[in-house]
């Protein structure tokens, strides 16, 4: 069978607790400095190291969202939002539409699109490169309860298993000739067949699971070990602590800016 093997980049050898720290001091960076030159920084990077990492494809969802925000967003504020003085002069109009558009809601608008569009392409970076296997690994050796940290990674692991599932059903069900394309009342009718098969099959694992765990003696009170040791580099080491200072300093560049300097 034909495996997909994914070259050993930089991001994708970083320990992953190290993208978590990263995560953690890119979202406190953002949301507390509030600096729009910081903003599209972060996103110009994402976007470069997204395309390296050749998740391009993957990341056109995304970028569809984050095109529709911008639109809804900037139409919005920049015509409805309360903070407008419609006694100044409009930015520009779209005469057809009778749209006028204000400086103020545009910047109010700006503000907050620079938040978050930077986190989702950010975090969507760091969290597709991230194995969950090796997180998982990685929680347990932070301190994390190795049940919690099952439990986490596996509700992240039963999304693409049960998409996996849907589309192996749903092709079978098409060969025996069911109708799963056409109108909405179409597509209702061929739901039963292929969701009671899914949901049969996800017991079945629930299961099986469930069984394998016993054997292995998940619920001992023994010590636990991991399989594989996960190598902390240089480089692990400095973006922790360089995205705990980052997150630190912004943390408290808020409270003096809110608070001291009010």
């Amino acid at each position: 069978m034909i495996q997909e093997r994914y070259k050993p980049t930089f991001l994708r050898k970083l320990y992953p607790n190290t993208k978590l720290w990263m995560s953690l001091g890119i979202t406190f960076a953002i949301l507390f400095f509030k600096n729009v030159w910081l903003s599209l920084a972060i996103m110009i990077a994402s976007l470069i190291m997204i395309a390296y990492e050749k998740y391009i494809l993957e990341f056109k969802v995304v970028m569809v969202s984050i095109l529709i925000m911008a639109i809804m967003m900037f139409s919005i504020n920049g015509t409805l939002n309360p903070v407008i003085d419609y006694s100044k002069d409009p930015v520009f109009i779209l005469p057809l539409l009778n749209w006028k558009f204000y400086k103020e809601g545009l910047e109010y608008a700006l503000t907050y699109f620079s938040r978050i569009a930077p986190l989702m392409a950010s975090l969507f970076l760091l969290f597709r490169t991230m194995n969950m296997t090796d997180l998982g690994i990685g929680m347990y050796e932070g301190g994390v309860p190795y049940n919690v940290s099952f439990m986490f990674i596996s509700t992240f692991q039963i999304i693409p298993v049960l998409g996996k599932d849907m589309n192996q059903i749903m092709d079978a069900q098409r060969a025996r000739g069911l109708d799963t394309e056409g109108n909405l009342l179409k597509r209702f009718k061929a739901f039963l067949p292929v969701m009671v098969p899914v949901v049969a099959n996800s017991i079945m694992r629930v299961r099986n699971q469930a069984v394998a765990l016993e054997t292995k003696g998940f619920n001992s009170t023994a010590k636990k070990t991991v399989y594989r040791d996960l190598p902390r580099t240089k480089a692990d080491h400095f973006l922790k602590w360089l995205s705990i200072l980052i997150a630190v300093s912004s943390v408290i560049y808020k409270i003096v800016i809110t608070y001291v300097l009010k």
